[in-house]
């Protein structure tokens, strides 16, 4: 990734969501500008990557994907950088399109200002894989 801007105290994640043809209908939108003005998330970056039905590719930093997109990304952070786009599109089929979000939990920087408030400290935060919890639900279930 390019160079970033520092995030506050919260974990950041990098997101790559697949489409396949234009399936762009304004619900994922949507559900990211409800959580930032929750105070959930804060976008930092976003690209776009595609490659049409004729193989050819394109992408497209968040202020030239989509008014909506780029007013909730503001100004970018430059963790996203043309190198990303690239590597994306390597893999990329025809006809398909990878949406790139970094993001913050912003909600988790005022749980780790209260921590240290009583004098605690955050040693460790570590993301728990979808798989490695279906699987422990299967188990428990059968």
């Amino acid at each position: 990734m390019g160079e970033q801007r520092m995030a506050g105290n919260a974990p950041v994640d990098l997101v790559l969501v697949e489409f396949s043809g234009d399936r762009f209908d304004g619900r994922v939108l949507a559900e990211l500008e409800r959580l930032a003005a929750d105070g959930t998330i804060t976008v930092l970056d976003a690209l776009l990557v595609s490659r049409g039905p004729d193989g050819a590719v394109t992408w497209m930093e968040a202020a030239n994907v989509d008014e909506r997109l780029a007013s909730l990304v503001g100004e970018p952070s430059g963790v996203l950088a043309a190198e990303d786009a690239e590597l994306i599109a390597e893999e990329l089929q025809p006809d398909t399109a990878i949406g790139m979000l970094v993001f913050e939990h912003t909600w988790a920087a005022t749980l780790a200002e209260a921590v240290r408030g009583v004098g605690g400290r955050l040693v460790d935060w570590q993301r728990v894989p979808a798989t490695a919890l279906t699987a422990l639900a299967e188990e428990a279930s059968s």
